[in-house]
């Protein structure tokens, strides 16, 4: 099993030390299975923002190659995945380190200019303990690089499955707590667990016995089924944007045609207006030429008679008699005064739709239906008798494998033993469920009159 495995981000000298969240020297570097880098903290809070959206997250996307990345741990707890996403310990390495010493002469209370660095230890080496580092039997196979080359060379990832308590190449599983683990957890913490065994012999056994092709299975119908509710809901979007439009176009189309129906009811009214007013002012023009004319005709009698001095008598006296003739006749006649007013009810109609005239809000269904992602295989096991009259509310098993059933139309609980009726409780109400409480209790829900119960029975004799 290979140690490690090289995936190479950038080769740049000088954006291999950035995050590309903050553009900053990376703090506590993590990368993703897609390998790219990030610092804890940008990490963290992009994880968060991405899923507070979300109903119980199961993952998210890369901020660079958008690669979806599944939960690191329990899902729904978003906030808990950063701290378990594995640490990129050579640019940690990296970024931390800036000194140019041999780090095994340090421990030895020595300086001396490093000329190389150890890809596997993440150490800086002399050229005196570079030798030694590859002569040594235990580290001989590791990669040597000249510090002046350590900025270019690719960025290689730890491919290795660590024991989270130790940080040591996990080696075991323990099978009782499903829980991968090194050879000091298995002498410690897993002393106790009764089976522990090698990595290597369960990934062979996964394999063998078909339970990785036998999961995967099962992944892919659970994915249909999702694939399958996805499609349905883009149906749905699609259905509600189309109803939206219809609606909306519906609605337009009236308040158009409501629209273009007041303007004709007020042109009609308007042009009624028109009519009456005109009418109205030809018959006060009539009335005032009348009464011009008779002010008139008195102000030239007035003058007449005022200028009687300057009159001759035969011309007097003629004028006399035909004024007061005329006068008689013009007092006579019967004269009206006009009064004149305009009332409309258009005003107060026009706003009495305004005051009424209210649309409904528009009224929204959900219905939520759950979607069912079981992968399982049902089998009729028995036919119990006496349950064929659809009158089986509810029932319950018991520890030793019998089945109390609440028939509700007949007023019975029907005790099952090895698929056959052995007993029948007959109940006042009608039994609406059974529960079985531990160690020994019935507890039988009825229905007496409309009125609810909690009967207490006895498993052993339903006493």
């Amino acid at each position: 099993m290979a140690s490690s495995m090289a995936e190479t981000l950038d080769t740049a000298k000088e954006s291999k030390n950035v995050c590309p969240i903050c553009f900053e020297s990376f703090k506590t570097p993590r990368y993703l299975p897609c390998f790219h880098t990030f610092c804890h903290n940008c990490l963290s809070s992009y994880i968060l923002s991405t899923c507070k959206s979300k109903e119980n997250p199961v993952g998210f996307p890369c901020p660079l190659c958008r690669q979806f990345v599944p939960a690191p741990s329990s899902i729904g707890e978003p906030e808990k995945w950063t701290e378990l996403i594995p640490i990129n310990t050579i640019t940690q390495t990296m970024c931390e380190k800036k000194d140019q010493f041999c780090h095994a002469c340090r421990r030895a209370d020595e300086e001396e200019i490093a000329t190389h660095w150890c890809k596997s230890c993440l150490e800086y080496l002399c050229r005196t303990c570079a030798k030694c580092h590859k002569r040594n039997a235990a580290s001989q196979i590791y990669e040597l690089i000249p510090v002046s080359e350590k900025e270019t060379v690719p960025i290689a990832f730890e491919s290795r499955v660590l024991c989270i308590d130790h940080n040591a190449p996990a080696k075991y599983l323990c099978v009782d707590h499903e829980e991968l683990c090194c050879a000091e957890c298995v002498c410690t913490k897993h002393q106790k667990c009764n089976q522990v065994d090698e990595i290597e012999k369960i990934a062979d056994n996964l394999i063998q016995s078909g339970t990785l092709k036998k999961l995967a299975q099962e992944i892919l119908k659970h994915n249909d089924v999702l694939f399958q509710a996805k499609t349905e809901g883009e149906t749905i979007m699609k259905h509600i944007d189309e109803t939206s439009d219809i609606i909306a176009q519906e609605s337009t189309d009236l308040r158009d045609k409501l629209v273009r129906h007041i303007n004709d009811l007020l042109e009609t009214h308007l042009d009624d207006l028109a009519k009456k007013v005109k009418g109205i002012k030809e018959k006060l023009a009539k009335f005032d030429d009348t009464f011009t004319d008779r002010q008139l005709l008195m102000t030239q009698y007035s003058q007449i008679l005022t200028d009687s001095e300057k009159t001759p008598p035969p011309i007097l006296v003629q004028n006399y008699l035909k004024i007061k003739r005329q006068f008689k006749q013009v007092t006579g006649l019967c004269l009206y005064k006009t009064s004149v007013d305009l009332h409309s009810e258009a005003s107060k109609q026009l706003l009495k739709i305004l005051d009424t005239l209210g649309l409904e809000d528009v009224r929204v269904e959900v219905k939520s239906t759950p979607i069912d992602l079981a992968c399982a295989d049902i089998k009729l096991v028995c036919e119990l008798p006496e349950t064929g009259g659809g009158d089986i509310f509810g029932g319950c098993f018991l520890e030793n494998g019998d089945i109390v059933l609440a028939d509700c139309n007949s007023r019975h609980c029907l005790y099952y033993s090895n698929n056959k009726l052995v007993r029948k409780l007959t109940l006042e109400g009608n039994p609406r469920d059974v529960m079985y409480r531990k160690p020994s209790e019935l507890l039988i829900s009825t229905n007496v009159n409309g009125r609810g119960h909690i009967a207490h029975y006895s498993h052993v004799n339903l006493q």
